[in-house]
């Protein structure tokens, strides 16, 4: 078991590496076909839940009959679903393994998503956004857990990152593809925000039906892999002192409920959910609202708002995963996660203090960047050092939750009356 000090003040514990060429080539082999599709999956999670602020553009609150407090109503309960679903998903994914598991969320995702299209009155929305973040709560603590099975502990904020980076990028060009897509109003005998339910909805079911066939259940039965590769996937997690193992309904009796409960009454595992609320409640608000805050700079039409929203999200990418890089090479958390906190506070001094437009838009570019930085590196920390497996997917789930918990004051913390310039959400 790690040592507090190595969990809690900065490293992993448990730092052994191995460097043989075959290894490097494995995970090469792991970088290229696995990560970037769980990330393409990913991305459609992020556009499914982004497509109600940017249905708005497109007269949505008058064709549906809502009204603003409404509108605000149904973008908060998602987090409620999500919060509901969040831990029971990740138990249900050990029972039926990620080959399973991970599509059907999607596959249930995109199909609300596609409902949104339907939408008649403010009830019906109010189901649908719930019924969205109730499937889309189990996928992210599910690919977070799923990667542990084919990566080292020292590897795992690098990908993490990238994975993450999907999302980032996602938001770097959602409003600029929903602006095309609503210029189709009118089309079909359609809405734009109809158009835009569809089209981002429909390809998140098909893609989720060929997850499916392509996603493995383990390393050890993933075809893509060689017999070789199959075995030093398998053999070089050894170390790590971690099994993961598919679980029968009888399983989940016993020792597991006990490290279930171990999770849940765990000291360490509630400072990881502090860390990740603390560093949540910026990103989900910034994420709803930064074309607004675009927009208070000077950018005042719709089309210039989206498109200078844009390279903030650029600049986290990029940020996030070389610090992320930093972070497994260094094999150290704690300051990397702080350097990622500074990053953002820096950029928020610079949006309350400064009234130029471009240094105005360049602290959006770096309080972004380190808004970004922080979730990656903790979400790393935390199952480097969780163990074992039915308590270290319990745990990363119940993270996750508290990222999703940060959502329901973030994206309540801006007021018009604040704008142009929300200096007190800064401030805050």
């Amino acid at each position: 078991m790690p040592d507090t000090y190595s969990v809690l003040i900065n490293r992993d514990a448990d730092d052994t590496v191995s460097d043989t060429e075959a290894e490097k080539k494995l995970v090469r082999k792991l970088d290229t076909r696995l990560l970037p599709f769980l990330s393409f999956m990913y991305l459609f999670s992020s556009l499914d839940r982004s497509s109600l602020g940017n249905a708005v553009l497109d007269n949505f609150e008058e064709d549906v009959g809502i009204t603003p407090d409404q509108f605000n109503t149904c973008v908060t309960i998602f987090y409620v679903g999500f919060l509901i679903f969040q831990i029971p998903s990740n138990i249900l994914l050990k029972r039926f393994t990620a080959k399973r598991w991970l599509p059907l969320l999607m596959l249930l995702w995109g199909a609300i998503a596609c409902l949104h299209a339907t939408v008649r009155n403010y009830t019906q929305l109010l189901i649908f956004r719930f019924l969205l973040g109730f499937f889309e709560a189990g996928f992210f603590p599910g690919v977070i857990y799923f990667l542990t099975l084919f990566y080292k502990k020292n590897e795992m904020a690098t990908r993490i990152a990238l994975f993450w980076g999907s999302t980032v990028a996602a938001h770097a060009y959602a409003g600029v593809l929903a602006y095309g897509i609503l210029q189709l109003r009118g089309s079909g005998g359609l809405t734009g925000w109809q158009w835009l339910f569809l089209i981002e909805g429909i390809p998140t079911v098909l893609v989720s039906v060929i997850a499916y066939f392509y996603l493995p259940s383990s390393p050890s039965t993933w075809t893509v892999l060689t017999a070789e590769e199959r075995i030093l996937a398998v053999s070089r997690l050894e170390h790590e002192d971690n099994k993961h193992t598919h679980m029968t309904l009888a399983d989940l009796d016993a020792s597991n409920k006990k490290q279930a409960v171990k999770a849940l009454t765990d000291w360490k595992v509630w400072m990881y959910m502090l860390m990740f609320f603390c560093g949540s409640v910026p990103n989900t608000s910034v994420s709803n609202f930064l074309p607004s805050i675009v927009r208070g700079m000077g950018y005042d039409d719709k089309l210039s708002a989206n498109l200078m929203s844009a390279p903030p999200y650029v600049c986290a990418v990029i940020v996030m995963i070389v610090v992320a890089y930093s972070s497994d090479r260094h094999r150290d958390r704690a300051y990397h996660a702080t350097a990622g906190a500074l990053i953002c506070l820096i950029g928020y001094i610079i949006l309350v203090v400064c009234i130029e437009r471009p240094t105005l838009y360049a602290g959006a570019c770096i309080a972004v960047a380190g808004i970004f930085v922080i979730n990656p590196i903790v979400n790393a920390w935390l199952t480097s050092n969780i163990a074992p497996d039915m308590k270290k997917s319990v745990a990363t789930a119940m993270a996750v939750s508290a990222n999703n918990s940060a959502g329901l004051v973030g994206s309540n913390i801006y007021r018009k009356s604040d704008a142009p310039r929300y200096c007190k959400l800064f401030l805050l």
